[in-house]
């Protein structure tokens, strides 16, 4: 028997506009932020301010708490341990780039620990540090930076011992090394403390002459972060970026010119990183007050943003984050609310994010605030790119051509009607 044409015409239809709404779904799910496990079943979340990740096994992760030290995962954050006993407090965890089984964490009491068998085993590491808070790591060039409660200290064998670089009145909340040809560009910024000119501060080498950062960067910002790209991006030497009081500041010429990063929420930023596989890319995270809080991300050097998927808590805190490098990467964020003392970690893929060896894809969420284009990158060999559109477009485009055709067909056929029985009825 065969089937009346409007029937047929219905059923197509139908299945396409389905098909339509069930990519949509998808996509939406793919773009939202889903839960970690608990840190410990049953009890709540503490505040997270640092996550690391290994880079040869990205499922691991490290965490540093406050009233849990440092929590160590196997599983990409679905359950977690305790991994230095008798620590209950820590600010940061960081991996040696260069050593990837070796890690550190800054403790708000103990000082300085160190493990090399990716977090499983420590050992306490503070023979010549004057302050045992410990709030900032950075490693680059044979030295480890780290920024106290009171100064700066480096050491240049791996924790063996450590020597102090001054800025005692200064509670050094953010710490980075930038190398150079013969010797390094150290920067340390500050939270708190006796500023004087300004609390984000440059040093050339290891000789502790500190001079206040200008070059448009406002003097009256406190420091929460910094970050330094693994190679240029857009000039000649890797960009530094500032996550600060005043919003989000860069430098391509080693800090002697500093300019804001446009395009984003007016609000503090304390977290920056750049993808160490691609320089281009820049992920920022706000605890900022007034809703502006939040994850944001940048393909394009900083020139447009995009606020990462949906799923966080409402006006969201973020504390911590760091990039998994798996296929496809994940970027793993946690927040506080200090008002009611919730805490959470959370996670989301994003396939624009370029990870060694694999192509990525279009991004999980629309882009938003545009600002200026961007100058062309003077980096090296060119660095995986993303692709124009998600796995889901060509599918999303067949489904719509279809709708769209059937639609024309229906009118088509309505019209042709329409003047058939016009012409039945004519006298």
């Amino acid at each position: 028997m065969r089937l009346p044409r409007h029937i047929v015409l219905f059923t197509l239809i139908t299945l396409a506009a389905g098909l339509l709404l069930t990519l949509a779904t998808v996509a939406a799910a793919d773009a939202r932020w889903t839960s970690t496990g608990a840190q410990k079943p049953g009890s709540a979340d503490r505040p997270v301010w640092s996550i690391a990740v290994s880079s040869t096994h990205p499922s691991v992760l490290l965490a540093a708490t406050q009233g849990r030290g440092v929590l160590r995962s196997t599983d990409s954050g679905a359950t977690w341990v305790s991994a230095i006993p008798d620590v209950n407090a820590a600010w940061v965890v960081r991996f040696d780039p260069k050593q990837p089984s070796t890690v550190y964490a800054g403790t708000q009491t103990a000082g300085l620990y160190k493990s090399v068998d990716e977090g499983k085993t420590w050992a306490q590491q503070n023979h010549g540090l004057n302050n045992l808070d410990v709030r900032a790591i950075d490693l680059s060039s044979g030295l480890l930076l780290v920024g106290t409660a009171q100064g700066v200290s480096y050491s240049d064998d791996g924790a063996g011992s450590w020597h102090a670089l001054g800025l005692d009145s200064l509670s050094i909340a953010a710490v980075a090394i930038l190398p150079q040809a013969a010797g390094v560009s150290l920067f340390a910024g500050a939270d708190n403390g006796s500023a004087g000119a300004g609390y984000l501060l440059k040093s050339e080498g290891t000789g502790g002459s500190w001079a206040v950062v200008k070059g448009s960067f406002p003097g009256d910002a406190v420091v929460a972060s910094l970050a330094v790209a693994g190679a240029p991006s857009g000039g000649s030497d890797p960009p530094v970026l500032a996550g600060t009081s005043q919003g989000l500041f860069r430098t391509d010429d080693r800090g002697v010119t500093w300019a804001p990063l446009s395009g984003l929420p007016t609000t503090d930023f304390n977290i920056a990183l750049f993808n160490p596989a691609n320089p281009d890319q820049i992920y920022i995270g706000s605890d900022g007050d007034q809703g502006n809080g939040g994850v944001f991300r940048s393909l394009d050097r900083g020139a447009s943003w995009t606020s990462l998927g949906a799923g966080l808590p409402v006006k969201p805190r973020i504390t911590a984050m760091a990039l998994q490098p798996l296929n496809q990467a994940q970027v793993v964020a946690a927040t506080w609310n200090p008002t009611d003392d919730s805490a959470g970690a959370y996670r989301i893929a994003d396939p624009a994010a370029t990870v060694a060896g694999v192509t990525p894809t279009a991004g999980p969420s629309g882009t938003i605030r545009a600002s200026g284009t961007p100058a062309p990158s003077l980096a090296g060999p060119a660095p995986v790119r993303r692709s124009g559109g998600s796995p889901a477009v060509g599918t999303y485009g067949i489904a719509l051509a279809v709708l769209l055709a059937l639609v024309v067909v229906v009118l088509a056929r309505r019209r042709r009607i329409g003047r058939e029985n016009r012409r039945a009825f004519r006298p």
